[in-house]
């Protein structure tokens, strides 16, 4: 007779609600299937998503910092396998119609029933390990080929920088964000890597889409090369974008992993406050960059 072993499914809570987040740990912890990390904010949230794979995710919609429907866009970049349930403070429709609309699995809101919720748990884990036995149970296939993209990421060498960055990386990072935010009275500043993923964030961006920011960071802005190579220059590592309301200043920089850092304040800040302060930490990040080991070679891919 064979004995399976049976894989325990992590969770990651993410509450800004103190007795919501210990309930459902407690919850979950009894019932002794699951490995349950925790977070209280987005940053935190950030860091564990980037470092471990999860099963389910379970995040409020308001947190400290950004939002739930800013993780819910991020899990879906970085950890497209992973369910989400968003729980809100009350029953929103249009909260609801959002989440559903960036992939969340289920929709929960306040005053929770606990029972109720373990069942919506126990049922997402269900239908995520069924359809993983169908898909075992079909006949296989040849594998395909490598795609360029994916050979880019496997191999450590030409890896996006979220992908290389450890904990206490993150940690330095969102630590000198945070002061940046501050010195300059910006409403947000984030780091973000050339495949548009989301390193570090500090301050809020309201009503506006974290991940349409985030994939416009990332683009190679037509312009910009094209001015570059007239004035017989490598790059342009600095943009600055005015608007009524708000300004934009963005510094690229990193070698071998190019970041950007996105800073946004109120159009009346000074911009030559912003541009001193936001280079000196484009320079501390940049040399935190510098400090990751060199990756080791891998064997040539085969398609």
């Amino acid at each position: 007779m064979t004995t399976t072993h049976k894989t325990r499914d992590r969770i990651l809570i993410v509450a800004r609600d103190d007795d919501l987040r210990t309930g459902l740990s407690d919850s979950l912890e009894n019932a002794g299937d699951y490995v349950v990390n925790l977070a209280d904010n987005f940053e935190e949230a950030l860091s564990e998503i980037l470092l471990t794979e999860f099963d389910l995710i379970i995040t409020e919609a308001e947190l400290p910092d950004l939002s739930g429907m800013d993780l819910l866009a991020v899990v879906g970049g970085l950890r497209p396998g992973a369910k989400v349930i968003v729980i809100d403070d009350d029953l929103s429709a249009k909260s609801a119609v959002a989440v559903f609309r960036l992939g969340a699995v289920d929709y929960l809101y306040k005053p929770l029933n606990m029972t109720f919720v373990m069942m919506q748990i126990e049922r997402q884990l269900e239908k995520k390990h069924l359809a993983a036995a169908v898909k075992r149970s079909e006949p296989t296939a040849a594998p395909p080929p490598v795609s360029r993209d994916r050979a880019r990421r496997l191999d450590p060498r030409t890896r996006p920088a979220v992908l290389m960055l450890r904990r206490e990386h993150f940690t330095l990072i969102n630590k000198e964000l945070n002061l940046l935010l501050n010195h300059v009275k910006a409403s947000f500043v984030g780091l973000v890597d050339n495949d548009g993923n989301m390193i570090g964030a500090a301050g809020t961006l309201e009503d506006y889409d974290l991940k349409l920011l985030t994939h416009a960071l990332s683009i190679d802005h037509t312009a910009q090369r094209s001015l570059a190579n007239i004035l017989e220059e490598n790059k342009f590592h600095s943009t600055y974008f005015e608007g009524d309301q708000n300004g934009v200043y963005i510094i690229e920089f990193g070698q071998p992993y190019i970041v950007s850092l996105a800073v946004i304040c109120h159009a009346d800040v000074k911009p030559g406050m912003v541009w001193l302060y936001s280079k000196r930490t484009a320079a501390i990040i940049d040399d935190i960059l510098k400090s990751i080991p060199a990756p080791k070679p891998l064997p040539m891919l085969q398609d």
